[in-house]
């Protein structure tokens, strides 16, 4: 008796979504130059993402210059538990490196704060390159398999981020001087706050423990800001999965 495998898969590509079986899903032009590079031909397996839980499994369609994906069957993953990281809008690049990185540890959302030592860094992260992160977000996703990317904003005040927490969700801020992270369920929501170069502003502290972020300690050492962004969604990470619990805060 023959055994039936799935076909391999030419390439992961970013699509809008959704999905269904049976569509014909035309390609972004960024994305079939991709394949053309790539000399991904007609009739290909691929695999479409749309960084929003929509997979799908597609063979290629090579229609003169227009290049389209037929869907052959889709799923929608759930989204992941929250984890949203309230970065201070550092230098760009830092930034875009830690959207790349953040995608790949299940960041939800990052919100660039415009801090008081962040507006002194000449090369900071503006609203004008919020589509390159967006792109980066994408990028990642393909690469390392994961169905959501996090939603990326425009820098805001500090004030205006603390004003639009989601509800029920355990809040920290990374401070050398803090204690270890506590228990956390496995669907438990997750905000960190992370200061810019130079940190926060002692009012700046002030505000963000009146809104309820407890000071964890990342390591024994001050980290640069784009490692304490991703040393805080990792440790978040494991501690949910060392969970004996899941389900969301009571």
């Amino acid at each position: 008796m023959s055994v039936r495998t799935a076909p391999q898969v030419a390439a992961t590509v970013y699509a809008r979504g959704p999905f269904q079986a049976g569509v014909v899903v035309i390609l972004e032009e960024e994305e079939a130059n991709h394949l053309r590079v790539r000399r991904v031909g007609q009739g290909a397996a691929l695999r479409l993402v749309d960084a929003r839980g929509g997979i799908a499994t597609a063979r290629l369609a090579v229609e003169g210059d227009v290049l389209a994906a037929r869907v052959v069957a889709a799923t929608q993953v759930p989204p992941p538990p929250v984890a949203d990281l309230l970065v201070g809008a550092g230098d760009r690049d830092r930034f875009l490196s830690i959207v790349e990185k953040a995608t790949e540890l299940a960041a939800t959302r990052i919100v660039p704060v415009a801090t008081e030592h962040a507006q002194q860094v000449a090369t900071r992260f503006q609203a004008q390159h919020v589509e390159k992160a967006v792109r980066r977000a994408r990028e990642a996703v393909k690469q390392c398999g994961a169905a959501w990317a996090p939603a990326v904003v425009a820098p805001v005040l500090l004030a205006d981020a603390l004003r639009s927490l989601p509800a029920r969700t355990a809040r920290f801020v990374a401070d050398a001087e803090g204690t270890p992270l506590p228990p956390l369920r496995e669907g438990e929501g997750v905000v960190w706050c992370i200061g810019p170069e130079g940190g926060f502003t002692e009012p700046e502290l002030t505000a963000i423990r009146a809104a309820g972020f407890r000071p964890v300690a990342l390591s024994r050492s001050v980290l640069r800001y784009e490692t304490a962004a991703l040393a805080a969604l990792a440790i978040t990470a494991q501690a949910r999965l060392a969970s004996p619990q899941s389900g969301s805060p009571a």
